[in-house]
């Protein structure tokens, strides 16, 4: 099979299965790369095996381009500010960028999602439950957080903590991927 049939077939698979890998040549050198991460549309359950972490935000600005996020290059993501309000998994700062993937274009301040229907805008003062694929739930400098998961808080910050606490405590453990580039 040659390099452009694995490439095809690898990024079949991480569109349909929310991971996977690919491979392509770059000049003569071959570069693997593996795509782990959380399914797009999954289920609770896989959202919390997938997830690096699930947290309770409240939006304090609202979503704009976030040229950092990847490069000035890609217009097709934005970055919302948000506090973290609760915390059910992993390790987050007070307060981070949650960013994620939007249809280009479209007036300026307003974005339509590229991706996902388990996944809304967030407008500034709401709450969010949030889950984060990759990214630095610590929010160093010059680093970014994907969300791959963001929904209303409809049950309150204490209620959505409760239930996804119990989600991810009930949740099957998540399989082996190794995010690695060679």
């Amino acid at each position: 099979m040659n390099v452009k049939t694995w490439a095809a077939a690898g990024t079949a698979a991480a569109v349909l299965l929310g991971g996977g890998w690919y491979a392509w040549e770059r000049g003569s050198a071959p570069h693997t790369e593996s795509l782990c991460g959380t399914p797009s549309g999954g289920t609770d359950a896989e959202v919390a095996t997938s997830a690096q972490g699930i947290a309770v935000v409240e939006a304090v600005g609202a979503a704009a381009h976030d040229p950092r996020a990847v490069g000035a290059e890609n217009p097709e993501l934005v970055t919302t500010p948000v506090r973290v309000v609760a915390t059910m998994k992993g390790d987050f700062a007070p307060s981070i960028g949650v960013s994620q993937r939007v249809e280009p274009g479209g007036a300026p301040g307003s974005f339509e999602l590229a991706t996902s229907n388990r996944e809304v805008i967030m407008k500034p003062g709401e709450r969010y439950v949030v889950a984060i694929g990759p990214g630095d739930l610590k929010a160093r400098p010059g680093t970014t957080t994907f969300a791959t998961f963001i929904q209303p808080a409809r049950r309150g910050p204490a209620g959505e903590a409760d239930y996804w606490r119990n989600v991810i405590a009930t949740a099957p453990p998540k399989p082996i991927c190794d995010d690695t580039a060679s």
